[in-house]
């Protein structure tokens, strides 16, 4: 089977079906001790992973993205959108499960700042857990775990787009989403390690399908060498494709993350999918996706005809991946669908928060010119609204676009 078998979720790579699985690595997206799971976490540390569990249990190498600073210390720094921070003890949410390796490379490990920072990854260090994707400077963010597995060697490279959070000219924060860096690091680490794990932390989100230049980046870095690329951050389950031979999840959803619903529930934010990878050796054999319901009470993977459906959802968006024209189509939905008034808005209460507080506003403003997502989404719609294309793009993509935002759980 060269393509993804859309029926289970599973893909196995071509010549490899008499090989034996030599290791299992579980993947997982946004972990955070806030919210309705932070008391859980303190009550009982695996009441949050559901039926999942026994999922890391029998995997030999679970990684999950700290979405979170740990700990006390530290101020809130000024940005756009919530500075997020849970209790020390919750790191045991971490260890029981087992998990090894905690990607730090978001836009909220550093949201009370460098001290926070270094607290987080010292709470996780001191608990056993590795980290990668962040640290006190621009080197330390960017080196690379290696880890022995079995009979090969995996490294692991982490990345966000980091908004307030990345490192800048070399100081604290997280690995940069440096398309050329990280590309140059994944062609230096192959040659130190079997294979390369790369997870990125960025795009647009609540949107069905990528931007056109996460595309294009996350496939050039399977190009240099990746034995697999998975990126988080939109909130939403997004894509997977076979690019080259090389699988391509371009957003797993929520994981243990309860985003507040102001409005109620909504179907993505409350739906995502775990990632397997199978190795035979230094070879990666496959793959396989496990849907999930995020839960007051927990993260339960989806059965049955919920099950189907979400694979369903994400084989139509999937194969939207193989055509150029309709990637770009669907960037220009998501903003034909928000129109000239929310760019405007954005911008207007940028500038009137000067008056008020000048740090907060220029912080906020910043994260538009800095942040790739919001820069090229602005670039976008700026570009559309001054050629008159503003709502040209496809009805079925504004449709598309309109139900991944706003469709209720039921």
């Amino acid at each position: 089977m060269s393509t993804i078998n859309w029926n289970n979720g599973v893909y196995q790579a071509p010549g490899t079906e008499n090989l034996k699985s030599t290791f299992h690595v579980t993947v997982g997206s946004d972990w955070g001790a806030l919210w309705g799971y932070a008391d859980l976490m303190q009550r009982d540390p695996l009441a949050v992973y559901g039926d999942l569990l026994p999922l890391f249990r029998e995997s030999d190498l679970n990684i999950v993205n700290v979405e979170c600073a740990l700990g006390e210390r530290g101020a809130p720094i000024k940005k756009g959108g919530p500075n997020l921070r849970g209790a020390d003890g919750t790191v045991r949410a971490l260890t029981e499960v087992p998990i090894h390796v905690g990607t730090l490379a978001n836009n909220h490990i550093m949201d009370f700042g460098p001290e926070s920072l270094q607290e987080t990854i010292d709470i996780l260090h001191d608990a056993g857990i590795k980290t990668v994707g962040a640290g006190a400077n621009g080197a330390e963010a960017a080196k690379p775990i290696i880890t022995p597995m079995k009979d090969a060697t995996l490294g692991i490279i982490n990345c966000a787009e980091g908004e307030a959070c990345a490192s800048i000219n070399g100081g604290p924060g997280t690995n940069p989403f440096d398309v050329l860096a990280v590309t140059q690091q994944i062609q230096e680490l192959k040659k130190q390690v079997d294979a390369v794990l790369v997870i990125f932390h960025g795009g647009r989100e609540y949107v069905p399908s990528p931007p056109p230049y996460v595309i294009n980046a996350l496939r050039q870095f399977a190009d240099a060498g990746a034995s697999a690329v998975i990126a988080h951050h939109p909130h939403v389950p997004q894509g997977v494709e076979i690019h080259n031979g090389v699988p391509i999840a371009y957003s797993q959803g929520n994981f243990v993350f309860l985003q507040d619903a102001p409005n109620g529930e909504l179907y993505f934010k409350r739906t995502g999918y775990l990632v397997h990878l199978n190795f035979a050796g230094k070879v990666l054999s496959g793959f396989s996706l496990t849907p999930y319901r995020v839960k007051a009470n927990g993260v339960f993977s989806l059965q049955g005809d919920e099950k189907t459906q979400l694979l369903n959802e994400l084989k139509q968006v999937s194969e939207l991946l193989k055509d150029d024209t309709k990637t770009q189509q669907m960037w220009n939905a998501v903003v034909d669908t928000q129109g000239e008034k929310y760019l405007r808005n954005m911008l207007q209460n940028m500038l009137t928060l000067f008056e008020e507080d000048g740090e907060a506003a220029a912080a906020r403003l910043h994260n538009v010119f800095f942040c790739p997502a919001h820069r090229e989404q602005m670039m976008n719609g700026l570009k559309r609204i001054s050629h008159g294309e503003l709502g040209d793009s496809p009805e079925w993509t504004k449709e598309l676009v309109k139900d991944w935002a706003t469709r209720p759980l039921r």
